[in-house]
C-alpha cells in the first residue's frame, strides 16, 4: 500500500512538473514579467510590468468580459419579464441557449456558470454530439475526472511561482468546465431536458460531493501556499510592548534602504481561521442557495388551480424585489464565491481579499438569507389565500 501511495504521488508529481514546463515555454516573456510584478504588490505590479500596448490590452479584456456579463444580465432580465416559467419545455431539436427554457435554478447561476461554463458543454457537445458517439462515458465518470483534476489544481497553487498559481487556476476552471459538462451529458440521456437538480438521483450526490471535496481541495490550496510559499505579514508598531501579539511571529527588519519598519508573520493558526471562515462561507452558502432554489420552485414552477392563482404568481416572478433577490443570489451563489477566490489568486491578492470577507460575508449572506425567506413566507401565504385582489407593492416591490 505504501509503494502504491508513493508511486501515485510521484506520477502526480512528475505530471505537474511537466504541465508547468509546458505551459512555462508557451507563456515566455510575459509568463516571467508577471512573476516579476507579483513582488511588487500583486495588480498593481502587473499594470507596471506591462507595456503601454499590454495595459490596453488588458483594460479592453476587462472591459469587454464586465461589458458582456452586463449586456447577458440585462437581456436575461428582459427575457425574465417576458415568460412565464410554468410553461417553458425545451424544444426538441432546438439550439441550448443561456435565455431559454428558462428555469429557477438557470436564473440563480452565478454569472460565469450561466453564460461561459454551460453554453461551452452544451455548444461542444452540440457541435462533436460527444454524448453519442461516446455513449459508454457516464456523467460519473466525468464527475470523478474533474474531481482530480481539483487536487491537481491545488498541487500547482502551493507554489512560489504566480505563474504556477494561475495555471492552478486555469486547472481549476476546466474543472468548473467538466462540472457543468456532466450535467450537459446528464441532461443529454435524460428524459427531462430542463436546467434542474434531480435529488431522487445517485449521480446528484456522487456531484456534490466532489464539488465539496474539490472546493476543499482548492481551499487547502490556499491554506498551504499561505502556509508555506507566500506568508502574509503585517507592519507593527516599534513599541516594545507591541513585540507579543498573539497573531504574529517577528521577523527581522527589513533590509530596504532607509525602510527601518518593522513586520511580523501571521501565524499558521490565524491563516487557516480564516482560510476556514472563507471555505466555511462557500459551503454554507451552496447549502442555503440550494434550499431558497428549491422554494423559489416551488413557488414560481407549481401549476396554479384558478386564474387568480396564476395572476398573482406572474406578478410576484415580475416584480422588482424577486428580480434584485434572484440577481444578488447569483452573485452569492457558492460557484460565484469560488471565482471570486480563483480571481484573487490570479491577481496576487489573496490575504487581502480573505481579510475583506471574512465576516463581511457572513453579514451579507445573512441579510440575503432572511429577506428571501420572508419573501418566501409572503408569497406562499398569498397563494394559499388565493386573494383576487392585486399584490400591494410593500410585497413584490412593483
Amino acid at each position: 500500500m505504501i509503494y502504491r501511495n508513493n508511486s501515485l504521488c510521484g506520477i502526480l508529481h512528475r505530471l505537474t512538473d511537466y504541465v508547468r514546463k509546458g505551459i512555462s515555454r508557451l507563456a515566455g516573456n510575459f509568463s516571467t514579467s508577471m512573476n516579476g510584478a507579483s513582488q511588487r504588490g500583486g495588480m498593481e505590479g502587473v499594470c507596471v510590468s506591462l507595456t503601454a500596448n499590454q495595459r490596453t490590452c488588458l483594460l479592453l479584456l476587462v472591459v469587454a468580459v464586465v461589458s458582456y456579463y452586463l449586456i447577458m444580465d440585462i437581456t436575461l432580465y428582459h427575457r425574465l419579464q417576458a415568460v412565464d416559467l410554468v410553461t417553458e419545455k425545451k424544444v426538441p431539436g432546438q439550439s441550448w441557449s443561456p435565455f431559454h427554457p428558462l428555469s429557477v435554478k438557470l436564473i440563480l447561476q452565478d454569472p460565469t456558470t450561466h453564460y461561459v461554463l454551460t453554453p461551452m458543454s452544451e455548444y461542444f457537445n452540440e457541435i462533436t454530439h460527444f454524448s453519442e458517439v461516446f455513449y459508454f462515458i457516464s456523467p460519473n465518470m466525468i464527475t470523478f475526472t474533474h474531481l482530480f483534476l481539483a487536487f491537481v489544481s491545488m498541487r500547482f497553487i502551493v507554489s512560489d511561482s504566480l505563474t504556477s498559481r494561475r495555471i492552478g487556476c486555469l486547472i481549476y476552471e476546466v474543472r468548473s468546465f467538466l462540472d457543468a459538462f456532466d450535467g450537459t451529458v446528464y441532461r443529454a440521456h435524460a428524459a427531462n431536458k430542463n436546467y434542474m437538480s434531480h435529488h431522487s438521483e445517485l449521480g446528484f450526490w456522487i456531484d456534490s460531493t466532489s464539488d465539496t471535496i474539490g472546493g476543499a481541495a482548492l481551499m487547502f490550496g490556499v491554506v498551504f501556499c499561505l502556509w508555506w510559499k507566500h506568508q502574509p505579514r503585517k507592519e507593527i508598531n516599534p513599541l516594545p510592548w507591541t513585540t507579543d501579539d498573539k497573531n504574529a511571529n517577528l521577523i527581522d527588519h527589513s533590509c530596504e534602504k532607509h525602510d527601518t519598519r518593522t513586520f511580523k508573520h501571521y501565524s499558521k493558526k490565524f491563516i487557516f481561521w480564516r482560510c476556514f471562515c472563507y471555505g466555511s462561507l462557500i459551503g454554507l452558502s451552496s447549502a442555503v442557495w440550494d434550499q431558497t432554489m428549491w422554494s423559489y420552485t416551488d413557488v414560481f414552477m407549481a401549476n396554479m388551480k384558478t386564474p387568480e392563482l396564476v395572476k398573482l404568481q406572474s406578478e410576484a416572478l415580475h416584480s422588482s424585489t424577486t428580480s434584485l433577490l434572484f440577481w444578488s443570489w447569483r452573485m452569492l451563489e457558492g460557484q460565484a464565491l469560488v471565482h471570486y477566490i480563483l480571481l484573487a489568486i490570479i491577481t496576487d491578492k489573496i490575504w487581502e481579499f480573505l481579510r475583506f470577507v471574512q465576516y463581511l460575508g457572513f453579514v451579507v449572506l445573512g441579510l440575503l438569507t432572511f429577506s428571501s425567506y420572508y419573501h418566501l413566507s409572503q408569497l406562499k401565504h398569498l397563494l394559499q389565500l388565493v386573494p383576487v385582489e392585486i399584490p400591494s407593492p410593500a410585497v413584490f416591490g412593483s
